[in-house]
């Protein structure tokens, strides 16, 4: 292997998603565990990146960069997201608002019955996995997992250990993003157009693990905007007729959506406009996750992508 590029500065959260978090005056701002709060200005490419992130046996004559490996993610943000905020949810017609109205009123509604149905044409899915697959694999909550893989065999971590996990792992979802199936893929677009995400430095990412196997097969909820988060989940025993919904989240969904956000985070977590009240998981200042793959909400989602669909039998989902 030979370097590539001379690149230095390597961001985990592309600067193509960091404008849509800017305020007023082209600020993106966040928070730390001990309610710090820091800003800076988002043209100045200065946010969300580690110095030669993405270079493996630097100063070696194997050293190799792999941050351009992450351009076809990030130069597609743009069309992406165009293309997502452009499929609504329910209600935003007056026969779909009235019909929401209606539905309010039952108290065996669930969350499938809130959203609204599309098909994303393969050249969107797939730039879509690839994009929440690079938002993952280089962010520091992963970084950190793969680095203490040595932890293992009782050895210390090791930042090389990281990167060469990284990059093979995104070589593998890169691989089957551009020619792997897709039948099996659902993604939920949750909306918020009042309430704002959070996008931390760790994601829910039950996801990546599967690429050990070379398939896509988990879930991962990954906050896009401060108005849009994405679900996606893949399964081997679901054949959905559409891959995609579009719902407008509740107030609880985005404060439950945020307190996910917070368990996965370690240092930072990034805000449009009011900062977000710290959980307990923040404040430990560890990257940590779910004891067991399994949460309410999650359990709700996939109802809709039709991977839990005897929780609709019962009353545990409805809201």
């Amino acid at each position: 292997m030979g370097s590539r590029t001379k690149s230095r500065e390597h961001h985990w959260w592309p600067v193509g998603l960091q404008k849509y978090w800017t305020d007023k005056n082209g600020d993106v701002s966040w928070i730390g565990p001990e309610e710090k709060i820091g800003k800076k200005r988002a043209k100045n490419r200065k946010i969300a990146y580690k110095s030669h992130g993405h270079t493996m046996l630097r100063g070696s004559a194997w050293e190799t960069n792999f941050e351009c490996d992450f351009l076809s993610a990030d130069n597609g943000i743009s069309t992406v997201l165009r293309t997502l905020l452009g499929l609504k949810p329910l209600g935003r017609t007056p026969a779909e608002f009235f019909g929401l109205v209606t539905l309010l009123l039952r108290r065996d509604r669930h969350l499938h019955d809130m959203c609204k149905f599309y098909l994303l044409d393969e050249e969107t899915q797939r730039k879509l996995l690839l994009l929440l697959f690079s938002l993952l694999i280089r962010s520091p909550g992963n970084r950190s997992r793969f680095e203490a893989y040595p932890e293992v065999f009782g050895m210390p971590p090791d930042e090389e250990v990281g990167k060469a996990n990284m990059y093979q792992r995104y070589k593998i979802a890169s691989e089957l993003c551009e020619t792997g199936p897709i039948a099996n893929q659902y993604f939920v677009l949750i909306h918020s157009p009042l309430k704002k995400f959070i996008f931390g430095d760790g994601s829910l990412d039950w996801l990546t693990n599967g690429l050990v196997a070379c398939r896509i097969d988990g879930r991962a909820l990954v906050p896009l905007t401060p108005h849009l988060c994405v679900y996606f989940c893949a399964s081997r025993t679901i054949r959905p007729k559409w891959n995609c919904a579009s719902v407008s989240a509740a107030p609880w969904m985005v404060n439950w959506i945020n307190d996910i956000t917070q368990i996965y985070s370690r240092d930072k977590l990034f805000f449009l406009g009011k900062p977000p009240k710290l959980n307990e998981e923040f404040r430990r200042q560890q990257f940590r996750e779910h004891s067991r793959n399994t949460d309410r909400l999650i359990d709700m989602l996939d109802e809709v992508a039709g991977t839990n669909t005897s929780a609709r039998q019962t009353n545990e989902t409805c809201f």
